[in-house]
């Protein structure tokens, strides 16, 4: 296993991404604690995007479409006067 610091890990992130698709894991410190890992994913123990959208709603944190199918696009609300970013900066005056 090799351990990297976080700014090397920055400085040279390709390099430890190809090490971990060659299957060595690569051991991420901060101040000599460790704060992660990055490996190679296992293909048996990967979960598809079904699944988990199933275990996020079992849990209650993710609640199911009323009906399927594709999202309605999006339309912005129209609101006369000026917009909201030039007002939230006179605010900070």
């Amino acid at each position: 296993m090799i351990q990297v610091g976080v700014r090397q890990l920055r400085n040279s992130l390709t390099r430890y991404l190809k090490l971990a698709e060659k299957g060595q894991a690569v051991l991420v410190m901060n101040r000599r604690h460790p704060v992660a890992m990055i490996k190679k994913p296992d293909p048996a123990s990967a979960q598809s995007e079904e699944e988990i959208v199933a275990a996020l709603v079992a849990e209650g944190k993710l609640l199911p479409p009323k009906r399927p199918g594709p999202v309605e696009p999006f339309r912005p609300i129209r609101v006369k006067g000026k917009p909201v970013s030039q007002m939230i900066i006179e605010d900070r005056r």
